[in-house]
């Protein structure tokens, strides 16, 4: 019915919104860090709630799992994810009664309502969903922007790429990642946000008092397709 009326997905924004509030069933609560972790559990991506790239964390298998060429993929999508989450938990519990019901007071699609309350609810939750969407890109549009154009890592593993003065993508050297160790990957994914100046002021490059993914936490096996 939705793409009958020509709406947006609601129930794709909502599992992505909860998915970022919730993760595991776990909700998320207001904190001064914020982690995603990518779908095979090999990378561990960790940003303030500023929205910096504080740590990165990379499983020393990485290659079992993810081919090299989409290394730098995989890395920045769970950057992307890492600074959602940090942006929605926080606006889901700031005071602002748009923001704050988009996450947890959105009307339930129930189908057995007579057909005008069942749309009335769909919109009101359409609008709650654009609302957060809204503040999160003001807040994009009001971050200090870094140099434009592309950053390139220090030992040249990796290629920062900004747009706008926004992160837009990370690419790697495909031809030297193979026979890099994670303990050299860190701080070159470190660095290279640091120079772009979207890294924390404290981000440890050299060394860090979090311990890095385990292979052995992994529940399940997961692997990128190549």
């Amino acid at each position: 019915m939705l793409a009958q009326l020509d709406m947006p997905d609601v129930a794709a924004v909502d599992a992505r919104l909860n998915e970022l509030l919730q993760p595991g069933g776990e909700r998320v609560e207001p904190a001064a860090e914020y982690e995603a972790r990518d779908a095979s559990g090999t990378i561990r991506v960790v940003v303030d709630a500023h929205r910096k790239l504080v740590d990165v964390g990379i499983q020393p298998s990485w290659e079992a799992r993810i081919p090299a060429a989409q290394l730098a993929g995989v890395l920045f999508q769970t950057y992307v994810t890492a600074i959602q989450r940090a942006m929605v938990v926080e606006l889901a519990n700031t005071r602002q009664p748009a923001v704050a019901h988009a996450a947890e007071g959105l009307p339930l699609l129930d189908e057995s309502l007579p057909q005008e309350e069942w749309m009335a609810a769909v919109r009101a939750r359409v609008d709650a969903v654009d609302a957060l969407l809204a503040d999160i890109h003001r807040l994009d549009a009001s971050r200090t922007p870094p140099a434009g154009g592309e950053v390139g890592s220090p030992r040249g593993f990796f290629v920062l790429h900004l747009r706008g003065g926004s992160p837009a993508g990370l690419t790697g050297s495909v031809d030297v990642l193979p026979s890099a160790g994670a303990d050299r990957l860190r701080p070159d994914v470190l660095e290279v946000f640091a120079s772009a100046g979207l890294a924390a002021p404290a981000a440890p490059a050299s060394r860090s008092t979090r311990r890095p993914p385990e292979d052995d936490e992994d529940v399940f096996e997961f692997r990128y397709d190549v």
